[in-house]
């Protein structure tokens, strides 16, 4: 019951999650599956699929962590964001399974795309598994998506390369978003979007979008457009002349 794509570019990088958490005939419900983190030398975006009570308590130690005046470890006290994916995929482990490791729990447990930038070191963006252990994107493919991925994929492979603007490659992130929300009904907005600049701490582009959104909908409409007229554009077969 999620979308949530990372994309980290040269230019900078882009987070975008939905908000749905059930979907039935009569009872819809959301809740917020980003957390955005901008402070001192640091931005740190975590977005998270999967289990939602073992998401929301994730997202809670995450908060008393950066309350307390002595944690044992926190946002503020990782060097990279290796470190940021560890800590967050110890927390998962431990939400997920609070009386032992168990595998049946682990796999019903929640996936993670931890991504940002510390001092100045490189951006990167990293898929945390439920189990704790983490990877990173190829070097052609530069983002991660987790949850309902079948429907937004294929844009994302035919558009994003390392070397795409910045601007493109969040229309990319939207029309992506659009087409899973259109093909499966688990996903839904509002949807939380971020665009940061490589080397700036703090996003240049925070939104909440809701579907009429004038920004959303216009960039989702053209896309719907233009399939349209490029799909009554093809050759024409033999056979339909006669």
């Amino acid at each position: 019951m999620t979308y949530c794509i990372g994309i980290n570019v040269n230019e900078g990088m882009i987070f975008a999650s939905d908000s749905r958490t059930n979907a039935g005939l009569n009872d819809i419900n959301k809740y917020s599956k980003m957390f955005n983190y901008a402070v001192g030398d640091r931005n740190l975006v975590i977005v998270t699929s999967g289990n939602l009570a073992t998401s929301q308590a994730v997202f809670s130690s995450i908060k008393k962590d950066l309350e307390s005046n002595t944690p044992e470890r926190s946002l503020n006290t990782c060097n990279t964001i290796e470190e940021v994916a560890n800590y967050v995929g110890a927390l998962t482990v431990k939400h997920s399974s609070p009386h032992g490791i168990n595998e049946e729990a682990l796999q019903l447990g929640s996936s993670y795309i931890v991504g940002g930038q510390i001092k100045d070191q490189k951006s990167e963006i990293l898929l945390v598994y439920p189990q704790g252990n983490y990877i990173r994107p190829s070097d052609t493919k530069p983002y991660l998506i987790i949850g309902e991925i079948n429907y937004g994929k294929p844009i994302l492979d035919r558009v994003l390369k390392p070397d795409i603007s910045l601007g493109d490659a969040a229309r990319c992130a939207l029309i992506s978003m659009d087409s899973t929300i259109k093909s499966d009904l688990r996903v839904g907005p509002p949807i939380d979007f971020v665009v940061y600049k490589k080397g700036l701490i703090n996003p240049i582009y925070q939104n909440k979008f809701e579907l009429e959104d004038q920004v959303y909908s216009s960039i989702t409409n053209s896309w719907s457009e233009s399939i349209i007229r490029a799909f009554e554009s093809f050759p024409r077969f033999d056979w339909e002349s006669k």
